[in-house]
């Protein structure tokens, strides 16, 4: 990949930690409105919505402090961009279902499942890929968790 500066990709790491710090804020303090939000994409199997609605906002915040201070950075990039690819098939397969229901991400009420959700999520995926592959580090105490194949 070209050469991108670092300040770019140390303003795209800090967008996007912020953002899944702010995402994970309300559901974790509502963790049971979460739960109803996952619950009404129907493909979690009963009961599990509650174990997902606990687990998923703390990863966010973690994930995202991760990000903002330069913790672990490959894995808090490699968790984001799993986390968006899975955001983007279930609000796919959402819209292709006919659902007309709020996306449960967190960042603005009554927020709904659309075209624009699939795009905002290939943003932020785009902007990990781009911190997963850079030339130059800024800013990171950790960056790696383990060395990886994909790393290089």
């Amino acid at each position: 990949m070209n050469k991108i500066q670092p300040g770019i990709i140390l303003l795209i790491r800090v967008i996007i930690g912020i953002t899944f710090i702010y995402a994970s804020f309300d559901k974790i303090l509502d963790p049971g409105k979460f739960a109803r939000s996952i619950t009404n994409y129907h493909i979690i199997p009963f009961g599990l919505e509650n174990i997902i609605a606990l687990i998923v906002p703390w990863l966010e915040l973690l994930i995202g402090f991760g990000l903002v201070f330069g913790i672990l950075i490959h894995g808090s990039i490699f968790i984001s961009g799993g986390l968006f690819t899975f955001f983007i098939l279930l609000i796919l397969q959402a819209i292709l279902r006919g659902f007309d229901i709020e996306c449960g991400c967190g960042l603005k009420e009554g927020d709904m499942v659309g075209w624009s959700k699939i795009g905002e999520n290939l943003l932020f995926l785009g902007g990990c890929i781009m911190i997963w592959y850079r030339n130059d580090s800024m800013f990171e105490l950790f960056p790696n968790s383990l060395k990886t194949p994909l790393s290089d």
